[in-house]
């Protein structure tokens, strides 16, 4: 393991951004995880020197909301001695406790199911986040909210695991029903640029069968199988990322979203107060694979937000990373808003933006390759069939293609189901 270098106590010079967020902000944040013993005189400070701030209580539960994170919170909050929470403000977070653990047992529940179900068929499968995350950081499945299961099939069983999902009553959501009749080419083209399809059961709510890890290329994603180990849970066996790229598919994950979720940082925190893996072994194997900007970006993000020092004796390539990453995460996870916005020049603004960020998280990308992602939909496929032999009249369509699915998300009564947010 590691040694890490000394803490000083007190912000840091690139912690001043978070000194100017409101007091709830703060609140949040402090919050957005659960420390460990070691750690927990750590947090409780941080909790107590936002509580004297005197945060907008209201504007605190609506960040709770908006971060995901009402039993981190709540629990939290309850173990901080000589703080004040309003009475009202405790009532509003205990329900939004209740409501959190409850929802996560129900998907407890659907998990082992379809876990089970594969294993009958001797299908093997990777569960990423969810449940089985925070059993493994918390030993709870309950503390962490999750919006939908995440399951990972090899591409070779992937036909098997959509026929036992549909066997169990699980229905491929209306924006990705077109995906059963593609021709060759577009089929070919959906495993190139897509990752997952998402699933939808009448009680059990949203699930995405992955093949892939993110954007990971497809040796990659073979690595990750080729070093899970195999675990059991209420009575369903699957397999287990190793530590390092449980780590890095958390970081892939929050760094693809470019963090705007404080739940996700509160995971990496308490993987890191517990020493959950080895940050320089991590580090190596990013490096091997030239994909070491999410991980150099999560350490700098942990560092300025929860004042974690750095793992590293060698702390230049954090600092050197470009201000771009930094300041276009720290926004998103204090402004990110959710609402779709019509085609505009703002809104070709924030694309561009978008792509700016990638191109710097990834600078082996080209330009080409940054663009044709960021335009490539597998809808697409739906908005317009072509025949394979113009496959090729999908570029030039691709601009007009997605004014239209930003208008169809923008209006309702245009746009298919939604998947839930990430």
């Amino acid at each position: 393991m590691s040694v890490r270098r000394p803490f000083i106590a007190g912000p840091t010079p690139a912690q001043f951004w978070l000194q100017e967020c409101s007091s709830a902000f703060r609140l949040l944040i402090a919050t957005s995880w659960l420390a460990p013993d070691s750690w927990r005189a750590h947090q409780e400070d941080a909790i107590r020197q936002a509580v004297a701030g005197g945060p907008d209580w209201q504007e605190y539960l609506a960040l709770v909301d908006r971060h995901r994170t009402p039993a981190l919170s709540w629990a939290a909050l309850t173990r901080t001695p000589g703080i004040n929470v309003p009475a009202a403000v405790r009532g509003e977070l205990q329900r939004r406790d209740r409501a959190c653990r409850l929802a996560a047992l129900h998907r407890t529940t659907a998990l082992a199911e379809v876990i089970r179900n594969f294993n009958r068929a001797e299908i093997p499968v990777i569960p990423l986040k969810g449940p089985l995350l925070s059993l493994e950081l918390y030993g709870d499945t309950g503390i962490r909210q999750s919006w939908d299961l995440d399951v990972l099939v090899t591409e070779e069983d992937y036909p098997r695991a959509t026929k036992r999902l549909e066997d169990m009553g699980w229905r491929t959501i209306e924006s990705d029903r077109f995906l059963s009749f593609l021709t060759p080419q577009q089929s070919a083209a959906v495993w190139q640029h897509a990752h997952h399809v998402g699933y939808v059961h009448p009680r059990n709510g949203f699930l995405e069968l992955h093949w892939s890890i993110l954007s990971h290329q497809p040796e990659q994603t073979a690595g990750c199988w080729a070093r899970s180990v195999h675990s059991t849970w209420s009575g369903a066996t699957f397999r287990r990322m190793d530590s390092i790229d449980q780590t890095l598919y958390l970081c892939e994950h929050g760094s693809e979203h470019a963090w705007f979720r404080a739940k996700w940082l509160g995971d990496l925190a308490r993987l890191y107060a517990i020493e959950y893996v080895d940050w320089n072994a991590a580090d190596a194997r990013t490096r091997a694979a030239i994909q070491e900007r999410p991980l150099l970006l999560a350490l700098r993000l942990l560092n300025e937000v929860y004042a974690l020092p750095l793992p590293f004796y060698d702390s230049e390539p954090i600092a050197n990373l470009p201000p771009l990453l930094i300041r276009h995460t720290t926004r998103r996870l204090q402004r990110f808003k959710e609402t779709a916005m019509v085609p505009s020049f703002s809104f070709l603004w924030k694309k561009l933006c978008e792509i700016r960020f990638d191109r710097a998280l990834r600078p082996h990308k080209t330009w080409r390759q940054s663009l044709r992602e960021a335009t490539y939909r597998a809808d697409d496929f739906a908005l317009v069939r072509l025949p394979d032999k113009f496959f090729w009249a999908y570029a030039p369509l691709r601009p007009f293609l997605w004014i239209v699915r930003v208008l169809r998300r923008f209006s309702p009564h245009l746009g298919d189901s939604k998947q839930p947010s990430a």
